[in-house]
């Protein structure tokens, strides 16, 4: 007998043999013996997931990256304004999302796990510079001025913007306790009140190793309609 007819009666065997089982006979004899070939299946499949997954976010870069810490808001935060309106705005396409992420933490004494949890990946987040801006709460942007972590506004932002919003501008201690703009308040516009942000963490701060500079100089001027 040929190989090819040998391989065609094994076949036509084990057919026989599982139509004669019961359902449930069927599933334990495939499993029994052939789960080295199902975990072979399976651990495949998983690895082409996981390199069509990690070259699709190679291609990814956020259009921006907003971490809103501290909104104590009675409603729940909408960033549709930022995630959907600013996106289109911008023209940015689907490899160029915007991010809105948010976050509570406290600091000192009063930190918690979960605080310390958020500040980490907040560090990861400069550290690999996704991270462009935060909104939050003076004290949050007093806490990462102190770490040098805020660019000035005074000497980041270009004149005609400096000039509109100049009456805006919060000032925090850096690292060598000088005095500097490490905020602008945003109450009182369409953006906060769109996001639900509470009065108290509607403060914008940049990241000062984010490269998105440009766009975030936009997304000041579509904030303040300049």
């Amino acid at each position: 007998m040929s190989l090819k007819d040998q391989l065609r009666e094994e076949v036509r065997a084990e057919s026989q043999k599982l139509k004669d089982m019961s359902f449930q006979d069927k599933l334990w004899y495939i499993w029994e013996y052939y789960k080295i070939h199902i975990g072979g299946v399976v651990l495949a499949f998983l690895l082409i997931s996981v390199v069509v997954t990690s070259v699709r976010n190679i291609s990814i870069h956020p259009g921006l990256y907003c971490v809103v810490l501290n909104n104590l808001s009675s409603q729940d935060m909408d960033t549709s304004i930022l995630e959907q309106d600013f996106h289109d705005h911008m023209g940015f396409g689907e490899k160029q999302p915007v991010y809105v992420e948010s976050m509570y933490i406290t600091y000192g004494d009063n930190a918690t796990e979960l605080s310390y949890a958020s500040m980490a990946k907040i560090s990861a987040l400069v550290a690999s510079k996704d991270l462009d801006i935060i909104i939050s709460d003076q004290e949050s942007a007093d806490h990462y001025a102190a770490l040098d972590g805020l660019a000035d506004l005074e000497k980041l932002l270009p004149a005609d913007i400096l000039s509109a919003v100049e009456d805006r501008l919060f000032f925090s201690l850096d690292g060598q306790g000088r005095p500097t703009a490490s905020s602008l308040d945003l109450k009182g516009t369409a953006l906060a009140g769109s996001m639900r942000l509470s009065e108290d963490a509607s403060y914008l701060s940049v990241i000062s190793n984010s490269d998105e500079t440009e766009t975030v100089f936009a997304l000041i001027r579509y904030i303040f309609g300049l």
